[in-house]
């Protein structure tokens, strides 16, 4: 449907897709796929073809989120939305996720890049980062963690595939100007980057701009880091324990750098406390973050 240009009052209740991905948190490539592959969503456009979309459609996605999260498949979604089918009406069971599990993992163990990165590059396009995360690639890592017939090499390849991905879909590019939306991802030493990686495809996806950095880093190198890059937000994800001094560098430094963010059990068993700034895991993180994102973003209106 076109929108005729003089209808003013019409166009002043819509939106363009860029400010549908800002308020809903789920990519633009996603919001065209549910469009053209699943017919989900049904925009409006203006004379030029530019895509424009209402409350509606934002209460639409909001519950496409929630189908999905409950492990709906993305291609049965459509009929449960059209049957005005409330998810507790109808749960559908996870077979369709454990079968890309397994195909992503076979693929895994036959080193195909070509297909791990096909089949990873698929499950986003389709479905939000946090989706994809909890029900692909934190049970995929579950299960190449417990088999160490190949000495890690299918584990130490899945990680480095997902890896590269994040690092060309989030910006490696981190913002001159001084804002709330710059984060830069560190991971400490022995602790698993591809957690980080899914993290910055999240952050990615709620339009932050994202370093990812690589390998992993000591707590004195992570310090050192988040005072060279002064106008982002740094997150230092570090599992395990900390020996004393670390603890201490770090407790020093959450009172000097206020922009630095701590997440894992390091921190939690260390007893080092900011408000709103240490959390046990990254699913608490990404919230912390967004959370200061919106006050901040708020303050400046």
């Amino acid at each position: 449907m076109t929108v005729e240009t003089g209808d003013n009052e019409h166009l002043e209740n819509q939106f363009p897709i860029r400010q549908l991905s800002a308020r809903t948190q789920v990519n633009t490539v996603t919001l065209r796929a549910w469009e053209r592959r699943y017919g989900l969503l049904k925009p409006q456009r203006t004379e030029k073809g530019h895509r424009l979309y209402s409350e509606k459609d934002v209460l639409t996605i909001e519950r496409i989120l929630t189908l999905v999260s409950r492990g709906v498949p993305i291609s049965k979604v459509k009929t449960l939305l059209q049957g005005d089918v409330t998810v507790d009406e109808q749960v559908i069971e996870t077979g369709n996720w454990q079968h890309d599990v397994a195909e992503l993992r076979a693929a895994v163990e036959l080193f195909s890049v070509s297909k791990v990165e096909h089949l990873i590059h698929n499950a986003f396009a389709n479905y939000p980062a946090n989706v994809c995360s909890e029900r692909l690639l934190q049970p995929l890592f579950s299960e190449l963690s417990l088999t160490d017939d190949d000495h890690g090499a299918a584990f130490g390849f899945a990680e480095s595939e997902l890896v590269r991905y994040a690092l060309i879909r989030s910006s490696a590019k981190i913002s001159k100007k001084k804002g709330a939306n710059a984060v830069v991802l560190i991971a400490g030493n022995q602790t698993p980057v591809w957690r980080l990686a899914l993290m910055a495809l999240e952050l990615a996806d709620a339009k932050f701009t994202v370093h990812l950095l690589t390998p992993t880093f000591s707590v004195a190198a992570a310090i050192e880091l988040a005072g060279k890059f002064e106008q982002a937000c740094t997150v230092f994800y570090q599992d395990g324990m900390w020996k004393e001094l670390d603890q201490k560098l770090m407790a020093n430094v959450l009172l000097k750098n206020e922009r630095i963010f701590l997440c894992g059990t390091a921190p939690v068993l260390a007893n080092v406390y900011a408000e709103d700034r240490v959390f046990e895991n990254l699913r608490s993180c990404v919230g912390g973050l967004l959370k200061r994102h919106t006050v901040l973003s708020d303050n400046l209106r």
